[in-house]
């Protein structure tokens, strides 16, 4: 009994215990590090410290002890640790109704430590966790990836990893096992459509993905517009930014379409650094901690870029692309065309536990620099344009120019942005 009970001590104190802090781009969520390392128990600390009355009571204890005594004298099979482990962990988590908080054993960890590189084996997707349907939501699919090539379309939902539920594996080790080695194939099934009631099984053969999170291109129909399309924000995203900023300007582009459908979010850093070169002096971002709006802010500098711009969301653009389309709108630097989009303003910062497993917390709300936050709402455009039933399950980039009424009724309303502007900007980089 003794044996039980020091093991179910152990399971909570690793529940309440986090030693070292990471910034990091999971694949498909922002990640930010909040906090001080004060406010983190470490592992040392007594137990006793933290049993006051709040969630983590000596009754709760007492009743995990007597939990586990019953099932010592009366369970007909032996308990896997490991297994238990990471069900207490989850089952922590999802008491706390953290959305889209998640327990990583040390295996998960380490490789979403990876992610960070932008480049893995694999099938080219982000994605979110879909907690209403314990499955995988496909977010972007990459130009050129294998999934891409597979017909894998955002809006996908994953829900068997080799024929095993998503629920059962959980998020971490399904995402895992969508990698692998060249060559070797990721099979799964997801389902699609209205009320998800298509199935589909795909079977695609991994190879090297190198995350491609900006393209650009001139609009066919117009010699003098720009469509950047930002897919993410990780590390790489900044600089790939500005590159096809700076490539669009020397083609003799005066006006930007900003598309940022399907963008799933990711590091804070890289769309706050996106956005400090777009936006004028003032708040980027406004970081709720514990309740206490305006807790802190991250601000832009007087430059900015001031040619017309307008941004293009759907109802995939999430987290940090919200974000991005919240504060253009905010300093009305940019006109926001298509329909409301996904609603996660929340940041999660990412938590290594002593053993080397982790845990992904939510931490903080985000709002825009002038608006409220939008969780649970989404951002709502100023011209609502939705896709055609038929075009609603294709993957963008395959849509032509003639296609894309959502991206023809974006550049229609920058060209009367352009209109009342002489087009030169501030481009200082």
């Amino acid at each position: 009994m003794k044996k039980i009970t020091a093991f179910i001590m152990a399971l909570v104190m690793c529940a309440v215990t986090a030693v070292v802090t990471f910034q990091v781009t999971m694949i498909a969520t922002d990640r930010y590090v909040g906090g001080t390392s004060s406010s983190v128990p470490s592992a040392s600390s007594d137990l006793d410290d933290y049993i006051d009355g709040t969630y983590i009571t000596k009754d709760l204890l007492d009743k995990m002890q007597e939990v586990a005594k019953l099932y010592s004298l009366y369970y007909v099979d032996p308990i896997d640790p490991d297994y238990f482990t990471e069900y207490i962990m989850a089952g922590f988590i999802a008491g706390a109704k953290d959305e889209f908080g998640q327990y990583m054993n040390p295996e998960d960890f380490a490789s979403s430590m990876e992610d960070m590189s932008g480049e893995y084996y694999g099938i080219g997707v982000s994605v979110l966790y879909n907690n209403d349907y314990n499955g995988i939501e496909v977010i972007t699919v990459f130009p050129g990836s294998p999934a891409s090539e597979a017909g894998v379309l955002p809006g996908d939902l994953i829900m068997y990893v080799d024929d095993t539920s998503v629920a059962e594996l959980g998020y971490y080790e399904a995402v895992n096992r969508m990698r692998g080695a060249e060559g070797t194939l990721a099979s799964f099934t997801v389902y699609r459509g209205p009320n998800y009631a298509e199935e589909i099984k795909f079977s695609i053969p991994r190879r090297k993905v190198t995350e491609i999170t900006v393209s650009w291109e001139m609009y066919s129909k117009a010699d003098d517009v720009a469509v950047v399309k930002i897919y993410s924000f990780d590390d790489k995203t900044p600089d790939q930014f500005f590159n096809a900023i700076n490539s669009a300007l020397s083609a003799g582009a005066k006006g930007f379409v900003f598309d940022v459908r399907s963008n799933p979010g990711g590091a804070l850093n890289a769309v706050c650094e996106i956005l400090d070169f777009l936006l004028p002096e003032g708040p980027i971002i406004r970081i709720d901690y514990k309740g206490e709006a305006n807790d802190t802010s991250i601000d832009s500098d007087a430059d900015y870029f001031n040619y017309p711009s307008v941004v293009l969301c759907n109802q995939y653009t999430a987290s940090a692309g919200e974000l991005f389309s919240s504060a253009m709108q905010d300093y009305g630097m940019a006109p926001l065309v298509g329909v409301n989009t996904y609603g996660k303003g929340t940041m999660q910062t990412v938590l290594k536990l002593s053993d080397g497993s982790g845990i992904s917390v939510t931490c903080a709300y985000y709002l825009p620099p002038k608006s409220p936050n939008y969780h649970g709402v989404g951002v709502k455009p100023d011209v609502v344009i939705e896709m055609p039933e038929e075009l609603a399950y294709v993957n963008l980039d395959k849509l032509t120019d003639d296609e894309d009424v959502q991206l023809q009724a974006a550049v229609v309303t920058l060209q009367d942005e352009m209109d009342i502007t002489d087009g030169e900007g501030v481009v200082t980089r």
